[in-house]
């Protein structure tokens, strides 16, 4: 890339020989210079530039390269210079200087007489004297380049010439701040959009013949005292001419005309460029005056274009297929069934010929969209507008997308139309049939007829084409539907051995069954026998020996030896003529089979096993003869079925209800109606031909339809995805006290994270009302009192509208409730905006932390605020998140797939997701509108460009540099979108209205800029340039002006800024019906809607039309922090639950997602033997426990642990996808109770030859190979497996460290028999009521003991030797003192070692210590933790010693 850069610029400063003739540019920047030299806008840059600073100098071009390429890679372009490569600028440089330096020796010395002649001849020319005036200070401008400028102005239509020379003057000044990057930044956005143009402009300018000098008295500016004095140090400066010549030499040298400027493609890999946009394909979307989704969507055609016949076709199809899909709606609305057929052609008409997009159409050109009522009675008296909407927005979407699926067929249509017109056949039935067809799957069967037809002739086609090329077989369609015309040799085919018959005699068995596939396919699709059948004279088979043998005059052998062979291959081949026939498929496909298909679902032997009641795909298991009409009214659980299928769970089977009296009545229609013993035995044949046929039509049909249900399900759930984020987006920023919906907010956000006290701090961050970050604080510990006193002086001091919050965890709950204890007690107010002055506390809201939670560790976050932590940034998300929700949404661009709106999501084709996410961004833009001067100012506002109407990710990256890089790098008006040539008609016509350039902005700030006579009042709101005449008309008749009124008020503003100045609600007073009356007779527009959305515009500039932010509910909060939903955590569910306090009358437990559980003493148990509630319950233990209510608000449950209330619930559980009451006709219920049998007995048969517990856990083990399967896993693992102390134990074996297991046996009680596990477990004193309560109190809270005492300062890793020495080592070093540790008992699992040396002379001793239950046990004695069991020991050693004095 610097290679291009560099050679670019040298184009610029050398070009070709100064006698070589300037060519002239046909693409101008500006207007035409004096002496109709044409100079583009990236040459009048670099002229700027080299004005300005008045140096021209070889040397300093240097210079100036040299900081060109310091600043191209900082940037996008990568240096390629190797020679150069890790050397410093100031060493480059000095490099390049002695380079120089020795050039001109050798220049100096070589041509020393010819310097010295030319110093007498010649007179110092401008580039001579520029050279000459480099050190003098002098700044000047030469007079041509004056007078050029002047006639530039003139042309541009600017008369005062002084005045702009004055400010030339400025520009000048200006210019000499900029650097060679910013001279060549025009050139490489232009290089973007054309590779020829900036070539031929380069190559233009560079060859600008130089022009002699005048001499010193020509200076203007220059005093004769300062000449002289130039004089005097630097002589007349032809001494200087040596330089010029040698760095002339030096460009030709380098400068080859003929070798081709390096390009992007040159530099970057094409995958580099294509994630940057800058390929030629999106280069070419920039340029063209298209909208830019419609290019994309629109690229997989050759020619979009439809002819005349074509396109009407594609209006009655679209016609129909809207009917079609709003038949419900139709059938409330029968009077409108013509108006919505004319709003269907006129959206068409919209999309395809005037190139609008769906938001511009839904905006305005509402008009046609709506069915106005009759206006009668009192209606007609007021001028209220009242019509019945015809086509919503999603309606609009569709059309779309109905259009590229008619030009899908189109193209179909095509490839059939041009292999027909290869082959130079004559075909009627294949011609009367393409008249008539209009979907895709009619234009597939022509493109297989047609292959099945004449695949002889295809094949000698595409052996006798120069290129040996055909196209694809099957005439193949890409995802869009269009068609693939791969090159695909065809030396074979697989109708090859269909050829032979038909070309051979065994075809006269075929034309024997007395009537043609294409005369059954007419008597199949009128259902009766326009044609009869005829019966020959023989037998089948005696008809078929006559084309077995061999023929007397042909040398070939017959095609079959055998009559079998030979009439079975003629039935296959008069089956597949009636497989291909068209009037047959279409006549099955259109009024068949669709209303006979049925689907069942089959579960394979895998999904027998796997899916029970508890699984989610439960609900479809035994599912039987589902209709298409069930299918498309649950597309969930079609889509649900199709993922099982592909996890070979379950078998999809079509089959046709009652075909059997489908087959028999269609039979008819084929049979000979006569009575004999041949006629029977053709008629048996020809049964058997077509039950051939329609098996495989069957088979064609349902796997189209099963397609075509996968993509309908599809679509819907993806419009369920679009609606889902639509609501998320359709939310206003938080409405501050006392001001208008849509004011941004300033917002404090606060979060604590996990919520863990002592580990995760409370942050919070300030965000003003320009969504600036001005400060992040943390606020201390929420029990600490520095928690309320830097809560308080925050928001006093920045004084915040609202206060946002969410967290990960419940703990986030118990800071809500601290906040609103200090909002409460230290009185922090909000004051309304408004006449009122009142006051409120401020609001504490629960936000939606989707978008947080993403954006906390994404590299967008760590580019914006890589100081901060990951919970600073979070609050950020929120604060954002409040401000707009749009904005935050948006801002993550392609990661807004990882949020869930529907639990399917994830089953979708990605690009599906993609394109329905985006339509809801696009919808919601151009609703709200981008302020178009701050999206150039905060890329954070620029995201939401690209879904502005008639643009798109390239086009709105190229209208943002294009304005930036204008004179100002700001907007004034719409028009300007034109006049500057920034966008092309249609795209200005989409987007125009969409761009909002406030009124407001005509402030102090910006007046120095902005005026009235720059700016427009209409550009502010919604209103549409073409319609601003209609908006200053409807104002001028609101104030009753006339036209002289109308001379003076342009003067002043204009006739809407007076109305807004005046009274908007004028407008209230204008019968807007007259004017739609006028309109529509006069100019043939509807504009009875837009003239309402005029009058609601000027009357409030571009108004919040989004719903208030949304304030989550209980429901949502409670899910957001737990995790948990109504279907997972509900009333009536058994869940384990830990206890976290005992108390005389209640218990605090606590559930696994963190809420807190509340016991009463009447809940706790049923038994009357407790005297208190710490016998039976105590700190830690887990149990289960029957949830009786739960309140989301206080994330409070209340739990019931009475054993009965457990245990009936447990046999009365309600299964999400159990046994339910099903239509029979729809569900296998004959078959469900069978595999329910089944199993049972298959279990018990299991369970008799060897023990199976039914747990995640239990594994057929025996200890040593228990201890194998541990032996790679985590300390505390472990596994259930069978004792062999008999069937009423089972044994535990956990990994108590390497190499260290502990066995343990569990004995079983009230069981059932021998191989069901017991109801209660017992070991040793310990009793549990199942495994996983066992599991969880027991063997885990012994791996927590031995967790925590490995973990401590007294273990000593190692043998029991090891710690002994070790003992030693410290008692030799420490005679006076004595010291203990602990170590892992490797002989008794379960158990380390106490050893202690009480003095030097003393001897190591050894006590064990028991790990149990959450504790330690110590000759008797049990302790709960490390600490405790140390203290104990000392203790316990000091008792000992004291009994022995």
């Amino acid at each position: 890339m610097s290679d291009f850069v560099d050679r670019t610029a040298e184009l610029d400063k050398y070009g070709e020989d100064d006698d070589s003739p300037r060519e002239s540019d046909d693409e101008l920047d500006g207007d035409t210079a004096a002496g109709g030299n044409h100079t583009s806008r990236r040459r009048n840059d670099s002229d700027n530039g080299d004005e300005g600073s008045v140096e021209d100098s070889s040397e300093e071009d240097e210079d100036d390269d040299e900081e060109e390429m310091a600043k191209v890679r900082e940037g996008f372009i990568v240096d390629d210079d190797e020679e150069d490569e890790g050397v410093s600028d100031g060493e480059r440089e000095r490099r390049r200087r002695r380079r120089r330096k020795r050039r001109r020796k050798e220049m100096s010395e070589g041509a020393e007489d010819g310097l010295s002649r030319h110093l007498d001849d010649e007179e110092l020319d401008e580039e001579d004297l520029d050279l000459v005036l480099e050190n003098t200070g002098v700044n000047y401008r030469r007079e041509e380049d004056r007078s050029s400028k002047r006639q530039k102005r003139i042309e541009d239509g600017l008369t005062d010439i002084f005045a702009d020379e004055e400010k030339e003057d400025d520009d000048v000044q200006q210019a000499t701040r900029r650097t060679v990057m910013d001279e060549f930044e025009g050139f490489i956005e232009e290089d973007e959009f054309s590779d020829e143009e900036p070539q031929r402009d380069l190559l233009a300018d560079s060859r600008k013949p130089s022009k002699p000098g005048r001499g010193p008295a020509a200076i203007p500016g220059v005093d004769e005292e300062q000449v002289g004095e130039i004089f005097e140090i630097f002589g007349d400066g032809e001494e200087y001419a040596w330089a010029l010549e040698a760095e002339e030499m030096e460009a030709a040298e380098e400068y080859d005309e003929a070798k081709p400027l390096t390009e992007l493609k040159d530099v970057f890999e094409p995958s580099e460029l294509a994630e940057r946009m800058l390929t030629d394909e999106d280069n070419a979307i920039r340029a063209k005056d298209e909208p830019e989704r419609f290019q994309i969507m629109r690229k997989a055609f050759a020619t979009y274009e439809l002819s005349e016949d074509e396109y009407v076709l594609e209006e009655n199809w679209l016609v129909s297929e809207m009917v079609s899909r709003k038949s419900n709606w139709l059938i409330d609305h029968p009077d409108l069934d013509g108006p919505l057929r004319r709003a269907v052609r006129k959206v068409l008409e919209f999309l395809v010929k005037d190139q609008l997009e769906v938001p511009f159409i839904w905006q305005h050109r509402r008009d046609y969209l709506l069915h106005e009522h009759a206006r009668d009675g009192a209606a007609a008296a007021s001028d209220e507008f009242s019509a019945e909407p015809l086509l919503l927005q999603d309606d609009l979407w569709l059309i779309l997308q109905l259009d590229i699926k008619f030009h899908s067929i189109v193209e179909k249509k095509h490839s059939a139309d041009r292999l027909l017109k290869a082959l130079g056949v004559k075909d009627s039935v294949f011609d009367d049939f393409l008249a008539h067809a209009e979907t895709l799957q009619d234009y597939q069967d022509c493109w297989d007829y047609l292959q099945f037809r004449y695949s002889a002739r295809i094949k000698d086609m595409a052996v006798t084409q120069p290129n040996g090329h055909t196209e694809t077989e099957d005439g193949e369609t890409n995802s869009n539907g269009a068609t693939i015309h791969a090159s695909v040799k065809r030396p074979n085919s697989k109708y090859t051995s269909f050829e032979r018959i038909r070309s051979g005699n065994v075809y006269n068995i075929v034309r024997a069954f007395g009537i043609t596939a294409e005369q059954f396919g007419l008597n199949f699709a009128e259902d009766q026998k326009l044609h009869f059948t005829e019966d020959p004279s023989d037998f089948p088979l005696d008809l078929a020996d006559k084309y077995t043998q061999p023929d007397p005059q042909s040398l070939a052998p017959p095609l079959y030896d055998d009559s079998d062979a030979a009439f079975n291959a003629a039935k296959g081949m008069f089956a597949e003529e009636i497989f291909h026939d068209l009037q047959t498929r279409n006549f099955l496909r259109k009024k068949i089979i669709r209303a006979l298909v049925r689907l069942n679902v089959y579960a394979t032997e895998k999904g027998k096993k796997t899916i029970d009641e508890t699984h989610p795909f439960y609900h479809f298991k035994y599912a039987r003869n589902l209709e298409i009409k069930d299918i498309l009214d649950d597309p969930e659980t079609f889509l649900e079925i199709l993922h099982a299928e592909s996890q070979g769970l379950v078998d999809l089977r079509f089959k046709l209800f009652r075909f059997d009296a489908f087959f028999n009545k269609v039979l008819q229609n084929f049979l000979s109606d006569n009575v004999s013993d041949i006629a029977t035995a053709w008629n048996n044949e020809r049964k058997s031909v077509l039950r051939m046929a329609m098996d495989k039509l069957v088979l064609l049909m349902c796997r189209e339809i099963r397609e075509d249900l996968r993509t309908q399900c599809q679509t819907a759930v993806g419009l369920k995805c679009r609606a889902a984020l639509l609501q998320r987006l359709d939310q206003a920023p938080y409405k501050p006290v006392g001001f208008e919906l849509g004011t941004t907010p300033r917002v404090l956000a606060v979060s604590n994270g996990m919520g863990e006290p002592g580990k995760d701090a409370t942050v919070c961050v300030f965000l003003d009302d320009q969504g600036r970050v001005l400060e992040t604080m943390k606020l201390g510990d929420v029990r600490d009192e520095s928690f309320r006193t830097n809560l308080v002086e925050i928001v006093k001091r920045r004084k915040p509208d609202v206060i946002g919050m969410a967290g990960f965890t419940v703990a986030a709950n118990r800071l809500r409730k601290e906040i609103l204890d200090v909002i409460a007690n230290e009185a922090l107010n909000v004051t309304a905006d408004d006449d009122s002055g009142n006051e409120e506390p401020i609001k504490l809201v629960w936000v939606n932390d989707e978008v947080a939670r993403l954006y906390q560790n994404s590299p967008r976050a760590m580019e914006e605020f890589a100081e901060l932590a990951p919970l600073a940034r979070y609050c950020i998300a929120l604060a954002r998140y409040m401000q707009s929700p749009l904005l935050e949404y948006a801002a993550m661009g392609s990661g807004i797939v990882s949020i869930e709106f529907h639990r399917l999501q994830t089953w979708l084709p990605q690009d599906l997701v993609r394109d329905m996410l985006d339509s809801a961004f696009i919808d919601m833009v151009n609703l709200v509108g981008v302020e178009i001067n701050e999206a150039i100012k905060v890329p954070y506002v620029a995201n939401l460009l690209q879904y502005v109407s008639g643009l798109g990710p390239r086009k709105a990256s190229g209208m943002l540099k294009a304005i930036a890089a204008g004179a100002n790098g700001y907007l004034n008006d719409r028009y300007e979108l034109v006049t500057k040539q920034i966008a092309g008609k249609n795209i200005f016509m989409n987007c125009a209205s969409f761009l909002r350039i406030p009124w407001e902005e005509q402030d102090a700030a910006t007046a120095a800029y902005r005026n009235s006579e720059m700016t427009e009042i209409l550009d502010s709101t919604r209103i549409h340039p073409e319609d601003y005449e209609l908006a200053r008309k409807m104002a001028a008749d609101a104030l009753e002006l006339d036209e002289e009124d109308l001379v003076d008020l342009d003067n002043q503003g204009g006739v809407v800024a007076q109305l807004m100045d005046d009274d908007p609600e004028k407008l209230n007073e204008l019968i807007l019906e007259e004017y739609a009356e006028e309109l529509l007779k006069n100019f043939n527009q509807r504009k009875r809607a837009t003239l309402e959305m005029i009058k609601e515009e000027l009357q409030r500039h571009y108004e919040e039309l989004r719903k208030p932010f949304k304030v989550l509910t209980e429901e949502q909060v409670f899910t957001m922090l737990t995790g948990e939903t109504e279907d997972t955590l509900a009333q009536g569910m058994v869940v384990p639950v830990n206890i976290r306090k005992v108390a005389d009358r209640y218990l605090v437990a606590r559930l696994a997602c963190g809420i807190d559980g509340n016991v009463t003493a009447m809940e706790m148990t049923s038994r009357t033997d407790m005297p208190y509630p710490s016998a039976l319950f105590y700190y830690g233990q887990t149990v289960r426990a029957l949830i009786k209510h739960i309140n989301y608000g206080t994330f409070q449950a209340e739990l019931s642990l009475v054993e009965e209330a457990v245990e009936d619930a447990l046999k009365h559980a309600v299964l999400p996808y159990g046994k339910k009451e099903r239509d029979r006709d729809k569900w296998d219920e004959y078959e469900e109770d069978r595999d329910r049998a089944t199993f049972a007995e298959k279990r018990e048969k299991e369970q008799r030859a060897a023990r199976v517990i039914k747990h995640r856990l239990f594994k057929p083990f025996s200890a040593k190979q228990a201890e194998e399967y541990l032996a790679p896993m985590q300390r505390g693992d472990l596994v259930i497996r069978p004792s062999s102390k008999g069937y009423d134990h089972i044994a535990i074996t956990w990994k108590v460290a390497e190499g260290v297991y502990q066995h343990i046996a569990v004995l079983e009680l009230e069981k059932d028999n021998d191989y069901s596990l017991g109801k209660a477990l017992r070991v040793a004193d310990s009793k549990y009521s199942d495994l996983d309560e066992l599991i969880f109190m027991h063997v885990q809270a012994m791996a927590r003991k031995v967790d925590e005492m490995m973990n401590s300062e007294k273990f000593q890793r190692g043998t029991m030797e090891d710690v002994e020495r070790w003992l030693t080592t410290y008692t030799e070093a420490n005679p006076r003192r004595s010291n203990y540790a602990f170590c892992l008992d490797t002989k008794n699992a379960g158990y380390f070692c106490l050893c202690f040396k009480a003095g030097l002379s003393s001897k190591v001793v050894m006590w064990p210590v028991k790990v149990i239950p959450n504790g330690y046990q110590l000759l008797n004695a049990i302790y709960p933790d490390v600490q405790q069991l140390c203290n104990g020991f000392k203790m316990q050693y000091a008792a000992k010693m004291q009994k022995k004095r």
